[in-house]
């Protein structure tokens, strides 16, 4: 508990939004139970989503077996308390307290090997070319290592997507880049020699510290 910083009350909301973000994906979600006091009154129920540009929190009540909607001005917001989120405390630590991935979705590397030869597969389809992969790491990567490694793959294939949208992009990355290698670090760091991208992604803070597709793109063409 002592490794919980005070966050003010927009932190906390852009982070509900995250944990509603990951939860909507699931078979089953679990959104975060809230209770909001405003400078007028109070709410409470599951946490649904935040607009940024709305100021607006959106809760659903469903105590009664009815779903009641409410809607909130995020800036008459006085306090948030919150409950059922046990598996995402460590997104309130700033880092602090590690996320531990559920073991069901921690990569062998055997698998990771199958997930880099697939996306080699799509890559020479996408690009026309053979764009080599190699994830780089310890002798005996950690389980959060080899969740991440994997989660990576995903931001190279959407980020090479991004970039084989544009004609002169994807022509200029197809001449300069043969070779693409990846590690995990606590920088983001990228550079190209000898037909060779090397990218660091800083995961100190899991992948909200990471470099997004959309950065990791233009990072990318900056240096082609």
């Amino acid at each position: 508990m002592l490794q919980f910083p005070a966050l003010n009350i927009s932190a906390v909301l852009k982070i509900l939004q995250e944990i509603a973000e990951k939860e909507r994906n699931e078979e089953n979600p679990k959104m975060p139970k809230v209770s909001i006091n405003t400078h007028s009154g109070s709410a409470f129920g599951f946490f649904v989503t935040y607009s940024i540009e709305k100021n607006i929190v959106l809760l659903c009540d469903m105590s009664d077996g009815n779903a009641h909607f409410e809607y909130i001005e995020s800036h008459s917001i006085s306090s948030i308390s919150i409950t059922n989120m046990d598996k995402y405390g460590y997104l309130l630590s700033e880092g602090k307290i590690p996320f531990i991935p559920d073991a069901g979705k921690v990569p062998t590397l055997l698998q990771l090997k199958k997930e880099i030869s697939t996306l080699q597969l799509e890559f020479k389809n996408t690009l026309k070319k053979e764009i080599l992969i190699a994830y780089t790491y310890l002798e005996n990567p950690e389980d959060l290592d080899k969740f991440y490694a994997s989660k990576v793959l995903e931001l190279l294939k959407e980020t090479l997507s991004k970039i084989a949208m544009d004609k002169l992009a994807k022509e200029v990355f197809t001449e300069s880049i043969s070779e693409i290698n990846f590690n995990l670090n606590t920088e983001n760091k990228l550079s190209i020699k000898n037909k060779v991208l090397s990218i660091s992604l800083d995961i100190s803070k899991g992948l909200k510290s990471a470099l997004t597709a959309e950065r990791l793109k233009d990072e990318i063409e900056k240096n082609l």
